[in-house]
């Protein structure tokens, strides 16, 4: 042989024992299937072990023990074994050819003694059942029998697993084998629940899907839980649990990773993208352990992991905290819907505090517009004729504060205003200032002061007087006040009477742009007993504006933070416009562009009124 051929021997010989990265992938892939479905059979033969032990206890059956717990001894034996050859932390170097079929061979020898053990036991307690007519163990001794079998069979099919170059190589391999053939033959026909009918509905008894593609597993999953006193259905695939969803409602759902067609991944995908089927917690349950897989699973919305075979402890552990959690997430979603509800109903009656129609005045057009910041809010504005129709009141407020204090007290301000406004601007009390000139000291103290010279102003300070000692004396503990204008408007002669209780300034817009501020003339209403309200006077010229607004007009933020500004306001209502409802909607649609995007901070209240 020449140096070069040698070489080229040496060559071919590295080649066909070091495996490139991607058979070394196919390989990891292949580990993870074979343990996958060795360890399926052991899952079934401790499962149905535990669960006869449980049984034969309770009734009694002393003889059945030992041999019972030895089964449970040696599946656990062939657990670990299973466990241990097949770590899913096993170095790529053992799982070449050579290194691959002497671990494979090693298993195989290991795993005989236990799994004779679990054979032979199985089949003397099968015998026994029969002699001593405890025919009711046998269906589970003969699954554990079945189970034992079908272990055997896998493990006499798999030397070759080093040979094959794909996942569904040995899958093709697995379906051939009696191995992959369920005991469908073997299920017991009999309720469980009337079987187990000693063991009690739990506090916190659920109604669950357990889905697997194995018929063994299903069934001793779901007898396990049906002892807890769950109600459990069982889907055999994806497809057959998502068409369960859609006919029935579950409180938990039990799914297997490793499944034919769409497998536990691809299902909660599926679930966790639905509006409804997002909110079931689902637990995972496989034999593939490996951490990457339960991280995928957590990351995807699981709300946790289980292993195979699972201890029945952990399993009720588990699936009770899984319901907890989910019952109150359920309480806490009522709750919310509740409070929703109840927030729709006060936003119906803080409704009805508005005006329905405002008063159509010949020469004058009065509009408003009104947005809170939640389903109540803290804003009103309110407007009401007066004296036979000879006049008009005008009203602007901001409660203090948002949300539902706020609508409470909004509702309390525009109710004690207009009771003052109907006892003020009764005919009896009319003629009363007409006749007197002064207020009842008993009244209001304030009212008393002289240099009052007009029955509106008199009014006014009488109203604006006793809704701020109503609040301050009796809700002193709250701390709750608004800012709030109230003119009175006179058609006839354009005149309007007000008070300006701490609000922000109204504008009279002319032609030529803002003629005037009407400032403040007292703090705001509600903050403490007998506070000073001053009257003024202004007045209309035809084709004079009226803007009332509160802070959450010009206080409306951009995306990028900047307010709507009281300049850009007023720009807007210095442009002719056809009418006053016009110009609203203007502003109105203008402040929804400049907030499009951010969530509304506070209530938007304005009111226009112009002299045409």
């Amino acid at each position: 042989m020449s140096k070069n051929e040698g070489g080229s021997k040496k060559s071919e010989g590295q080649n066909s024992s070091e495996d490139s990265p991607e058979t070394g992938r196919t390989r990891k892939t292949l580990f993870a299937h074979l343990r996958h479905e060795l360890r399926t059979p052991i899952n079934a033969i401790i499962g149905y072990a535990e669960m006869l032990l449980e049984d034969v206890r309770h009734q009694g059956l002393k003889d059945f023990v030992s041999d019972l717990e030895s089964i449970q001894t040696a599946g656990n034996k062939l657990l670990g074994l299973v466990t241990d050859t097949l770590n899913p932390a096993i170095s790529e170097t053992a799982l070449t050819d050579p290194a691959l079929e002497a671990l494979i061979a090693r298993l195989s020898y290991d795993v005989r003694t236990p799994l004779n053990i679990i054979i032979g036991y199985s089949e003397m307690l099968l015998e026994d059942a029969n002699d001593q007519q405890r025919e009711l163990l046998s269906p589970d001794l003969r699954k554990i029998h079945s189970a034992a079998k079908s272990f055997l069979t896998l493990i006499n099919d798999i030397p070759g697993i080093s040979k094959m170059d794909t996942a569904d190589d040995l899958g093709k391999s697995l379906a051939a084998s009696d191995a992959s053939v369920v005991v469908h033959d073997a299920k017991d026909a009999m309720s469980p629940m009337a079987r187990y009918g000693h063991i009690g509905r739990t506090v916190d008894q659920g109604t669950l899907l357990v889905v697997d593609d194995n018929d063994m597993n299903r069934d001793f999953l779901s007898r396990h839980l049906e002892r807890q006193g769950h109600s459990v259905e069982e889907a055999e695939d994806g497809d057959r649990a998502l068409q369960m969803l859609e006919e029935q409602v579950f409180d938990l759902i039990l799914l297997d990773i490793m499944m034919p067609n769409m497998n536990g991944f691809q299902v909660l995908e599926h679930l966790k993208r639905h509006d409804t089927w997002r909110h079931i917690p689902v637990i995972m349950i496989s034999a593939v352990d490996e951490i990457d897989s339960v991280v995928r699973c957590i990351e995807m919305g699981a709300e946790d992991h289980l292993s195979k075979p699972f201890d029945p402890v952990i399993l009720r552990a588990r699936v009770s905290a899984c319901l907890e959690k989910k019952r109150l997430r359920d309480l806490e979603r009522l709750c919310a819907e509740s409070m929703e509800r109840e927030l729709e109903i006060g936003q119906e009656i803080q409704s009805s505090f508005f005006p329905k129609d405002l008063p159509q005045l010949q020469g004058w057009e009065i509009a408003a517009h009104f947005q809170a910041a939640h389903q109540v809010g803290g804003d009103f504005y309110d407007t009401f004729l007066l004296s036979g129709a000879k006049s008009v009141g005008l009203v602007i407020a901001d409660v203090c504060d948002k949300g539902v204090g706020a609508a409470l007290f909004m509702g309390l301000f525009r109710s004690l205003i207009r009771a003052f406004v109907s006892m003020h601007y009764s005919t009896e009390w009319a003629a009363s200032l007409e006749e007197s000139q002064t207020a009842p000291e008993e009244l209001c103290p304030i009212a008393t002061q002289k240099g009052m010279d007009s029955p509106h102003a008199k009014a006014l300070k009488n109203i604006i007087s006793l809704t701020n000692n109503y609040i301050a004396q009796i809700h002193h503990d709250t701390n709750m006040f608004a800012s709030l204008f109230f003119g009175v408007l006179e058609p006839s002669s354009g005149n309007l009477t007000y008070i300006n209780g701490g609000h922000e300034p109204p504008a009279i817009i002319g032609p030529d742009g803002v003629k005037e501020r009407l400032a403040p003339t007292g703090p705001a209403v509600g903050m403490m007993p007998n506070l000073s309200f001053e009257t003024r006077v202004t007045k209309f010229d035809p084709g004079d504006l009226l803007v009332a607004f509160t802070d959450g007009v010009t206080e409306a933020r951009s995306q990028d933070g900047d307010f709507f500004g009281e300049e850009r306001m007023l720009e807007l209502l210095v442009d002719p416009a056809a009418s006053a409802d016009t110009l609203v909607q203007r502003v109105a649609a203008t402040i929804g562009e400049h907030t499009a995007g951010t969530v509304q901070s506070d209530d938007i209240t304005l009111l226009v009124v112009r002299r045409v």
